[in-house]
């Protein structure tokens, strides 16, 4: 067995082995911050589950991003309405002192998407989002969707500091961890593990470029390739990802038009009429005709 494969095996045992507990720390110190409700205990029983659940939180992402790595990150897609899921992940979310201000989800936006991950990486972009800004400033969320391209996009902006230059490149490489993450906590996985799901969707997900302050991520999905056109709809002030600067697939080349060659003038002989068989007739017919005449 290769070292890369004991690796993984030790990998995944370990997480096996936290976990386990991990969800019996964070399910007692939840009813025990209940039972005690008033004392001063509870609100210490309630930092007890806090730090169980980011433990929890960051097995999860040490998990995906093996299985991003090896190549086993899969999604189970399914036809879904992009545009209610952002809906849905918005009002699930905490994000406490930024106001979220949503666009382009009144129509439905068809997708083929795995709920749970395309949910994942709403999660964590709007996280971002709320970490790296001050609080009261708001968090911009928009879906949009391009019929003749057949992508859908989702962007979430936010008006915080921005992402310095020299450090874009690595954005989504695993543990990443920039300059302006001082005094937050994470683990650098978040965007990789983005990355991987959206691109496992047949997606793109990138930073766009900067119109104002703050920083704006743009992740695209195919549509529903069955969808009728009315099922793809572009709302008002929606953006597609081109209009966004964030696209990075391969464009196609123009191609030249080339000329129809135009059919050749019918021949007349002397004395007789050239008009050959008429279209749909058959090879038989036409020699009974030339026999006639």
């Amino acid at each position: 067995m290769s070292a890369r494969a004991d690796r993984k095996d030790y990998l995944s045992l370990v997480i096996h082995e936290l976990r386990n507990p991990l969800v019996g720390i964070d399910a007692a110190a939840r009813v025990l911050a209940r039972d005690l409700e008033t004392h001063a205990a509870s609100q210490r029983a309630s930092a007890i589950a806090s730090e169980a659940r980011h433990l929890l939180d960051l097995l999860e992402s040490v998990s995906d991003a093996e299985a991003a790595a090896s190549g086993r990150l899969r999604s189970t897609p399914r036809r879904l309405d992009l545009a209610g899921l952002v809906r849905e992940a918005v009002a699930g979310s905490h994000l406490p002192g930024h106001p979220v201000r949503l666009r382009g989800t009144d129509a439905p936006v068809m997708v083929d998407a795995d709920e749970r991950r395309i949910r994942q990486v709403l999660a964590n972009l709007l996280t971002n989002a709320a970490q790296y800004t001050g609080a009261g400033t708001p968090i911009e969320v928009t879906v949009a969707a391009d019929p003749k391209r057949k992508i859908a996009a989702v962007e979430v902006r936010d008006h915080g500091p921005g992402i310095p230059v020299s450090e874009r490149r690595r954005l989504f490489r695993k543990f990443a961890r920039l300059s302006t993450a001082d005094g937050t906590r994470g683990s650098g996985l978040g965007l990789y593990i983005c990355r991987a799901i959206v691109e496992d969707h047949g997606g793109t997900i990138a930073l766009a470029r900067a119109t104002s302050g703050g920083s704006t991520f743009v992740f695209t999905l195919p549509v529903k390739r069955s969808a009728r056109a009315s099922d793809v709809v572009r709302g008002p002030g929606a953006i597609s990802a081109r209009e966004s600067g964030a696209e990075r697939a391969p464009t196609r080349e123009r191609q030249g038009t080339r000329k129809k060659a135009r059919p050749a003038p019918a021949r007349r002989t002397e004395g007789r009429d050239a008009t050959g068989p008429q279209p749909g007739a058959s090879p038989a017919r036409a020699l009974r005709t030339r026999r006639a005449r």
